[in-house]
């Protein structure tokens, strides 16, 4: 079981922000974060729709005219009034404010205990096959122990204390809004705090004795159990049904349902005694050296595990901090969908958690009207027009810099998320009703937006996230988020992606016959994009265009989108020269001008271009630099050692959840009927085995030892004809009908 459980040997220790350390819990409704401190401990609790700021009520006025304005701007050459905010002054002089705010704690259960006594034998940390945490340390010769889950069976937080002789603790429950009174209801033995339509219940069971002092309750007992309802929107604070059950009930009902979904796969890359070390350990040794393959394997285990607790069937999409902000107004706390939704959801589909892109799709369907008035109001077309930034509340212009609202291409990279999932599932009825039409929507904007020029396709204003031409750093714009001009035209990734979704979508026409009578034009426009393009350097250029100069010193990688995320140039097959030019631009991106998901995104791109040991480089710098002891990631190493970008250390979970990625990249890999086992295997990984891995004709098992041999079990779920590849080498073609299996070894 090691290898299933973290341990860390301090408590949360950030100073004034020891949630950044905390242990994370969850169920994808409401999130947890324990510091695991001694003498004062705060519960920090969050659910998945509390979220402040604006809605969209207001109506997005029609600024259509500023697009056109920019154009011409762009036709004379004058990048620098095309990024002087015309979109946004277009807004804001219309009157439009509408803003996604970020979510905010619901509130707080604080917990004071007098040790009488050293502590010894401190350990704090998870059981992630469970999905339970625990504290535990030793004084005088007694031992104590906490542990808690979040419930996915009945979404109460349930904790356990006890010791080896009764204790005194301390209780304090506050919500997060200052306006609130906690009460403690002396028939059952709880503590209640509302405010509006949120509200916390503490109640008590087992046996104690309690003393009220104010809003703050004494509890004094050896073992017993503290269930915790969290309720948002007014709903209800229900707890009875519960007061009968033992802590060990409670969590048999949760790990019914939990441990399926973190066993669905499994990948072991060390020993299990390497799974003895703590946390600490095991960076120590990575910061001097690199990162072990038991740490590589603790961070996939501990991605997943974040991932099943802040994804749920009936809850929102992932934001950037999950469900664990543990203060209000975080920086970048929305669904930002210009790299970090798709990365927290790129190694979804391949391990077994296909369930979690549901509320994801839900969230961008159920506010189509919202983007067809973006689409017109702002750009003057048809089709839909996503935000980088959005909420559950608010999905409108919601950042109106030019970084943000002259970017495309959110939409179109969410349609391939979602046409991935139909190919995983094979849900045609869901493809019908949702999928298509989304990507119908996406691609008419596409086609209206565009412009086709002597019969070749010129988009235009256009941005590659969030950079700007080297040629153009040093115009007097003024950005209100320093980036000094990135709305441009030909951005390479737009062109990508419009390729990607009009391939897609006509395959989805000619599937299921629905918008059959456009699929002439959507074929017209995508035999009207042009190649890309190589620079003097022998890079792929970032902006299809020779006024535009690429600008190595970024962390962004949209432009190498047609190898990852897409499939589009691939080292099987395609031109060769073309695929180099897309190393090479890899190759060039400055090193210091990275942040933890950049890394991580660059370590995917090394894992399809084969390069295993330049994706481990990525991961290892990652472990030097953005990983905290918990695990959790934040964006900057803020202690200068040069190997990122020398900003704050703000949380941004999407490197963590990218991490597992990268992991099930360098074994597997899927493209276009081209089955790929251990294409990125890093020299570190001498043995391993896996199990469950998703493609979608079936699943996999592989199994490798120091000799080379490599034993392959390929189940498959429907008729497949692939082409199996190993270590890089094309192997044998599979063919397999729906529930055969077929083992090879090499």
């Amino acid at each position: 079981m090691s290898r299933h459980i973290y341990t860390l040997s301090y408590p949360a220790s950030w100073h004034n922000e020891a949630w950044k350390e905390a242990l994370p819990l969850g169920n994808g409704l409401t999130g947890v974060l324990v510091s695991g401190a001694i003498g004062y401990e705060t519960l920090h609790f969050n659910r998945h729709d509390i979220w402040t700021g604006s809605d969209d009520s207001m109506d997005i006025p029609n600024v259509s005219d500023a697009i056109a304005k920019m154009r011409e701007y762009i036709d004379r050459g004058d990048y620098e009034s095309a990024n002087n905010e015309v979109v946004h002054e277009a807004l804001k002089a219309a009157g439009y404010k509408a803003k996604a705010s970020p979510p905010c704690p619901l509130g707080y259960l604080n917990m004071t205990f007098e040790p009488n006594g050293i502590f010894r034998h401190y350990r704090r940390g998870v059981n992630m096959r469970t999905g339970e945490a625990f504290v535990r340390f030793e004084i005088n010769g007694c031992e104590y122990l906490r542990q808690l889950f979040v419930s996915r069976d009945s979404d109460i937080t349930v904790m356990r204390l006890c010791a080896q002789k009764p204790f005194t603790i301390n209780y304090c429950l506050t919500l997060f809004e200052e306006a609130n009174t906690a009460v403690i209801n002396d028939r059952t033995i709880e503590l209640i705090a509302k405010n509006g339509d949120t509200a916390m219940r503490v109640a008590f069971i087992g046996s104690f004795s309690s003393e009220r002092s104010g809003d703050e309750l004494a509890v004094t007992g050896q073992d017993y159990t503290v269930l915790i309802k969290c309720a948002s929107h007014g709903s209800p604070l229900a707890l009875d049904a519960y007061l009968n059950e033992t802590y060990d009930s409670l969590l048999a009902k949760h790990t019914a349902l939990h441990t399926p979904l973190y066993d669905s796969v499994n990948i072991e890359l060390a020993d299990d005694a390497e799974f003895l070390k703590t946390n600490e350990q095991m960076l120590a040794e990575a910061y001097e050296n690199e990162a072990s393959p038991a740490l590589l394997e603790r961070m996939w285990r501990f991605g997943r595990y974040l991932f099943i607790s802040a994804a749920n069937e009936k809850g929102n999409p992932v934001p950037l901090y999950g469900l664990w902000h543990g203060a209000p107004k975080l920086m970048w706390n929305s669904l930002v969908a210009n790299e970090n939704v798709q990365m927290t959801y790129w190694h979804a589909l391949a391990g077994g958690l296909s369930y979690a892109l549901l509320p994801l799709l839900k969230h961008y369907t159920s506010h189509i009207d919202i983007f067809r008035s973006c689409a017109k109001n702002i750009f003057g077309v048809n089709g839909i027009w996503i935000s980088a930034y959005t909420n559950p509340y608010c999905c409108g212009a919601t950042k109106h810099t030019h970084v943000i609202v002259n970017w495309i291409s959110a939409a179109g990279w969410l349609c391939r998320h979602f046409w991935e999932y139909y190919l995983y599932s094979g849900d045609e009825d869901l493809l019908r009703r949702e999928i298509l039409p989304f990507m119908y929507e996406a691609a008419t904007f596409y086609k209206e937006y565009a412009v086709v020029e002597n019969g070749v396709v010129r988009i235009y204003p256009s941005v590659s996230p969030e950079n700007t031409p080297l040629n153009l750093k040093d115009l007097n714009t003024h950005s209100l988020h320093g980036h000094p001009c990135p709305a441009v035209q030909n951005a390479t990734m737009d062109m990508a992606i419009m390729k990607e979704l009009f391939t897609n979508l006509l395959s989805g026409i000619e599937m299921t016959g629905m918008y059959a009578d456009k699929a002439k034009e959507f074929r017209e426009m995508l035999e009207q994009i042009p190649a890309y393009q190589i620079n003097e350097d022998g890079a792929i250029k970032e902006w299809m265009h020779p006024d535009l100069q690429d600008n190595y010193a970024h962390r962004h990688l949209s432009h190498i989108y047609p190898v990852f995320p897409g499939n589009e140039v691939s080292r099987y097959s395609g031109d060769p020269k073309l695929f180099e030019a897309f190393k090479t631009a890899v190759r060039l991106r400055k090193l210091n001008r990275q942040c933890n998901w950049s890394l991580v995104h660059m370590a995917c791109i090394y894992a399809r271009f084969g390069e295993a040991e330049k994706a481990a480089e990525c991961m290892d710098i990652m472990t030097k630099s953005v990983l905290l002891p918990s695990l959790m990631t934040v964006c900057n190493d803020w202690r200068g050692m040069g190997l990122t970008l020398n900003w704050k250390p703000v949380v941004q979970l999407d490197a963590i959840f990218g991490s597992v990625n990268v992991i099930q990249e360098m074994l597997l890999t899927w493209q276009s009927g081209k089955l790929s086992v251990l294409p990125a295997l890093p020299a570190r990984m001498k043995a391993g085995k896996v199990s469950g891995l998703v493609f979608p004709n079936g699943k996999l098992d592989i199994e490798w030892d120091n000799s080379g041999k490599t034993s392959i079990t390929i189940y498959a779920n429907k008729n497949m004809d692939v082409e199996l590849f190993v270590r890089g080498e094309m192997k044998s073609r599979v063919i397999l009908e729906n529930g055969e299996k077929s083992i090879l070894t090499f």
